[in-house]
């Protein structure tokens, strides 16, 4: 008897064991979390094509959603930052890319982006102070170069401007933008050339 109702037992245990596999409810132990990810792998690649698409606002969306798997939260939040500054919104760019540096201050990339959102956002002073360190930090960047000339000729600092611009030039000799940073300084260039001409004819005579 005790043989029967061990051997029914057995039966029944089985019985449910398959039932439970079958069920739509029933989860193996890490299953969840690997469902999860796959989901904001995909998520990610959404709004990778969005972003080629340059459907910034739907790209954004779905980096929003790909950040919750803990794995991939920093690359999507550069991609974020990435997607906020080519949309314009230049204060969320500039937060991420903020807290960014944070993690990483060395990062190059980093620092040149923020410089960036923070002159086209209206900071532009704090940007021109960016710019600054840069072409220090970074002598054979042009684009950084560049851009420290054209937020100088934005604040009228024409002379300054000018100035960076001879430099410019004989560092980047070939560079395609180098006359059209020509023309932007050419009311400095004769300013300085005005000035020269000045102090020259008020020395005394001997």
């Amino acid at each position: 008897m005790n043989k029967i109702i061990f051997l029914a037992f057995c039966y029944l245990l089985t019985f449910s064991l398959f039932s439970c596999q079958s069920s739509n409810s029933f989860r193996v132990p890490g299953e969840t979390g690997l469902i999860s990810k796959n989901i904001c792998s995909e998520y990610m690649n959404i709004a990778d094509s969005y972003f080629e698409l340059k459907k910034y606002d739907k790209a954004i969306t779905y980096y929003k959603l790909a950040m919750n798997d803990k794995n991939l939260k920093l690359s999507v939040y550069y991609k974020l930052g990435r997607t906020y500054a080519l949309s314009k919104d230049y204060v969320n760019a500039s937060k991420i890319y903020s807290d960014l540096l944070k993690l990483d201050p060395q990062n190059k990339d980093l620092q040149i982006s923020l410089a960036y959102v923070k002159a086209m956002s209206g900071e532009v002073s704090e940007s021109l102070g960016m710019y600054e360190r840069l072409c220090q930090s970074f002598p054979n960047d042009a684009v950084v170069f560049e851009n420290y000339i054209n937020i100088l000729l934005f604040l009228e600092k024409k002379e300054e401007a000018y100035a960076q611009y001879k430099i410019f030039a004989q560092k980047f000799p070939d560079n395609a933008n180098l006359k059209v940073l020509e023309e932007k300084t050419k009311p400095a260039q004769e300013l300085t050339t005005e000035i020269s001409d000045n102090e020259n004819n008020q020395l005394p005579n001997y």
